[in-house]
């Protein structure tokens, strides 16, 4: 453990690098690569006359989702005619403190996913695949595999107090609790009945290398990982997390939804009667971080819209939680993000809930490996980790809208970001000129500057990440005429300036 901190922090002191290109012979056919160097996150806030996430209506956040999704690049490439899909939300617990009495409200709690995120993700998929029941048309699953209460039916109740039901979901093929998915055998044993219901998949590199022992028995130090077959055959698995942080693993978003909430409760559950995945690795070490890169590994999220309609701290659910604590804990956010790249949307929330993403482990694992994903027929999916590769649109800032999340913390991980972190750069514009087609932009910035992004009338043109100072960049796209010029410049935490000039084209 000594060996990895020093390694850890000697690796943070140095920074790290993201794989730019990549080996795209198992990706599929021709024209199916993902391959880029830059990921998009959006992140879309509530228009102003919402000023409290317990405002939202149905259509408030239909129109904060699809706007989110366009910005992200959409689902072109991810979803086509006839294809099945699964949604995979977070419902790790619908009670207060744990327990199996006192239930949260379901609307914009912060805790779990809202179910009109999950329906407006279904709705836009829906217009995709086409319409529901009719003939050639594609399926959506809703698939979870739920914490708490601890019991063997807690997903399928929780679903019922989230108001997860064809009611409410009505673009939506099935809902189904991935403990209702074969029969307990034993702990980690996937023979039997439980065979049906699950593939075996082998990682390389696989980072988690912890013996089994005491209630941690599912996993042998052998690379072999179960995933449910559904969620694995899917022509996309879309993920709908909460923003919220986590005591353990300091952020809970995309990835770790997917790493231990899609795990088999009828493999990896604590026993026969408690679908709880609690004891499947040990939350209070390193192992965790490991088990959450791995996991993911094997099954990536192919697109990841995330719920910040409230955001909360003192996450997953504050201790001795009740309607007062919870209402403190909220941050009322107003937020969708949206991405192709689960790990850059994590990194960008990460810095939301004033993190340093290069203390948050698994993130840093994700970025060494560059991409994910193990099945044959589908598409490998890169993975930015670095800021520097990562652009954000929207209508807002991540500094705009950041704040410290209060919580306990499993030491030595997931530090704070300090003042000199959250240091804004300096910008100025020196000239802006149109040359023929090209912008050309001198630029004077200050040292903690990765990149700059640019637009043009207000519409995005492009992302800079080398030779600042002088930049030229392709306006061909854009009218004759005027335009004003705005350059947003950001550090690897994501404080940014901002400047704007006035060129005729």
């Amino acid at each position: 453990m000594k060996k990895f901190l020093f390694l850890f922090v000697l690796f943070i002191l140095t920074g790290f690098t993201v794989c730019e290109s990549f080996d795209n012979s198992s990706a599929g056919e021709p024209g199916d690569e993902v391959w880029r160097t830059n990921s998009v996150v959006s992140l879309v806030r509530a228009r102003a006359s919402i000023t409290d996430a317990a405002q939202f209506t149905y259509s408030d956040v239909k129109t904060l989702v699809a706007e989110a999704v366009e910005l992200a690049g959409g689902f072109e490439g991810i979803v086509k005619y006839g294809d099945t899909v699964v949604l995979k939300p977070n419902l790790v617990t619908t009670y207060y403190n744990w327990g199996n009495t006192s239930v949260i409200p379901p609307l914009a709690n912060g805790v779990y996913t809202d179910w009109r995120v999950v329906q407006a993700t279904a709705e836009l998929v829906r217009e995709i695949i086409g319409p529901k029941g009719a003939e050639g048309s594609g399926k959506i699953l809703v698939m979870e595999g739920s914490g708490s209460p601890g019991n063997a039916t807690a997903t399928v109740t929780n679903f019922i107090n989230a108001g997860y039901n064809a009611v409410n979901l009505t673009a939506v093929d099935e809902i189904i609790a991935l403990e209702s998915e074969g029969a307990w055998v034993g702990a980690g044993v996937a023979s039997g009945a439980q065979a049906d219901y699950v593939t075996r998949v082998r990682l390389d590199n696989f980072r988690y290398r912890s013996a089994a022992g005491a209630y941690y028995t599912y996993y042998k130090n052998d690379g072999v990982y179960y995933v449910n077959k559904k969620m694995y055959e899917a022509d996309a698995l879309i993920c709908i997390p909460v923003l919220k942080n986590h005591w353990h693993a300091v952020f809970t978003g995309s990835i770790k939804n997917i790493s231990i909430g899609a795990a088999p409760p009828r493999i990896y559950g604590i026993s026969r009667t408690n679908v709880g995945r609690n004891n499947m690795v040990n939350h209070n070490t390193i192992s965790l971080h490991e088990w959450i890169a791995d996991y993911f590994s094997c099954i990536p999220a192919t697109f990841t819209i995330m719920d910040g309609l409230q955001g909360l701290e003192r996450g997953p659910l504050p201790s001795a939680a009740n309607a007062r604590i919870l209402a403190n804990s909220h941050k009322n956010l107003r937020v969708i993000l949206a991405s192709k790249d689960a790990l850059a949307l994590d990194t960008v929330a990460t810095n939301i809930i004033n993190h340093n993403y290069t203390t948050v482990p698994y993130l840093v694992y994700l970025t060494e490996r560059g991409q994910a994903g193990t099945n044959p027929n589908n598409q490998r999916v890169l993975l930015n980790g670095n800021p520097r590769n990562i652009t954000v649109l929207g209508n807002v800032r991540v500094d705009d809208i950041r704040s410290n999340y209060a919580g306990a913390l499993q030491s030595p991980f997931g530090a704070a970001l300090t003042n000199a972190q959250l240091a804004k750069p300096s910008l100025t514009i020196q000239s802006a000129v149109f040359a023929g087609q090209d912008l050309k932009l001198n630029l004077v910035v200050s040292s903690n500057t990765i990149k700059a992004d640019i637009y043009i009338g207000g519409k995005y043109a492009g992302s800079v990440r080398d030779n600042l100072n002088d930049i030229t960049i392709d306006a061909s796209k854009f009218a004759d005429g005027a335009h004003e010029i705005t350059v947003y410049s950001y550090t690897r935490f994501m404080a940014h300036a901002a400047a704007s000039a006035a060129a005729v084209k």
